[in-house]
């Protein structure tokens, strides 16, 4: 199967992000980022144990759970032996948008991570969307477990077969991050006992995740069925491809993939996860209201300004229109997700 290995070739393939994708980012919390980590239940976490392993699993069980301690600090709750790069997608149960946060751990005691903020933005609403995350989960198919390797067994062929929804964390040299990627229920696709393979849509065109392989290929990742309260959790190591067989079974339709994740699996789990029981995060009642998206959108554009002051005369109208604009975005990724062939679940 070919391999895609340099940075070139991939953005050949997918093209290079839009500057406003990349004026999104910022070195610490602004207005936006708090926002979410004061309504956020629960994140995808992803980083490196005291032997290097790639880990991701989920942290958090309340809103407000990850304590912003200044501009460039944040506290969480967690017993693990993290060191080194970290990086977060914090979910807000009812929201599209997530927020992306990377950075290094500062301090390590009992139950409690102290993170040094370093790099910060709102993601877009696509993996959510696509993978219908907060709505009740359709039943799935039948899976047939593989006999041998990491994948065997029912558990994971049945998780597998549900899930339309993960976290995924890489690393590169300058540290990590943990991406959404949402699909339909069994888009993770077996292709035997060791290996799965993901596909890669259209999307911004950061392609944070396929980078890091370029450099590092150790991989982990978090898949998550909406009413569950367990986790698959699988690592191990992965390469980018462009296999035209193998992208072509793996269309929705006429949209094909622009690549896929191959990853030899060293280990997969089943595990029920306290943060997602906690959080209550597939409860309805609990999830959070239109207001939060407009709010989320109306500091969004602020930052944009803030960021980019050939903007800045933007930033005012567009946090007056916060609704409208937020119905517009909407339809756009709707519209956006018929394109690529996801039909009635846009």
């Amino acid at each position: 199967m070919n391999r895609i290995t340099t940075a070139g070739d991939l953005e050949a393939i997918i093209g290079r992000p839009a500057d406003l994708i990349l004026a999104k980012e910022l070195p610490a919390l602004d207005d936006a980022a708090r926002h979410v980590l004061a309504t956020a239940p629960i994140a995808g976490f992803g980083y490196l144990d005291a032997a290097g392993r790639p880990c991701t699993t989920l942290v958090g069980g309340r809103p407000g759970f990850a304590e912003s301690a200044s501009p460039t600090r944040i506290v969480i709750p967690a017993d693990v032996d993290a060191d080194g790069p970290v990086s977060f997608v914090f979910l807000m149960p009812g929201v599209g948008e997530t927020l992306r946060l990377n950075g290094t751990v500062a301090a390590r005691t009992p139950g409690r991570l102290a993170i040094t903020v370093e790099q910060v933005y709102i993601h877009c609403a696509r993996a959510i969307l696509r993978s219908r995350l907060w709505e009740t989960a359709s039943p799935a198919a039948p899976a047939m477990p593989s006999t041998d390797g990491p994948l065997a067994g029912p558990r994971v062929a049945g998780f597998l077969a549900a899930a339309p929804f993960l976290v995924v964390s890489t690393w590169d040299g300058a540290g990590g991050d943990t991406s959404p990627r949402g699909d339909l229920p069994g888009f993770v696709r077996v292709l035997d006992g060791r290996t799965l393979a993901i596909p890669d849509r259209r999307g911004n065109k950061r392609a944070d995740t396929a980078h890091n392989l370029l450099v590092d290929a150790r991989i982990s990742a978090a898949m998550l069925v909406p009413g569950r309260t367990e986790v698959l959790h699988i690592s191990g190591t992965a390469y980018l491809t462009d296999d035209p067989a193998l992208l072509a079974d793996m269309a929705l339709g006429s949209a094909v993939p622009q690549t896929a994740l191959i990853v030899t699996v060293a280990l997969a789990e089943v595990r029920r996860s306290d943060a997602i029981a906690a959080g209550r995060i597939w409860d309805r009642a609990g999830h959070a209201d239109a207001d939060t998206a407009r709010t989320l959108m109306a500091l969004s554009a602020r930052q944009i300004g803030e960021m980019k002051p050939a903007l800045r005369w933007l930033g005012k109208p567009l946090s007056a229109l916060a609704r409208p604009m937020q119905w517009l975005l909407d339809r756009s990724y709707r519209r956006a997700l018929k394109n690529e062939g996801y039909g009635d679940r846009a």
